[in-house]
């Protein structure tokens, strides 16, 4: 099991503006880049998945979390 700041690094990159939160068109260029299916809703059900303290955005820790989860 990877720590939180094994994340970070990709989670700076993707957290475009610099707020310490990947928001939603955030999260659709990541997964553009990596070629998953990038649109609104799709994005918008990953935070719902992820945003555990639902806040419309997704934290350094609900993005390991989630990177956590996509591993297994």
């Amino acid at each position: 099991m990877s720590g939180i700041d094994d994340y970070k690094p990709t989670f700076d990159l993707v957290d475009v503006d610099g707020d310490g939160y990947i928001t939603i068109p955030e999260l659709q260029n990541l997964m553009r880049a990596l070629g998953l299916d990038a649109g609104r809703t799709r994005a918008v059900e990953v935070v719902v998945e992820s945003d555990v303290d639902r806040d419309g955005k997704i934290s350094l820790e609900e993005f390991a979390a989630l990177m956590e989860r996509t591993r297994a």
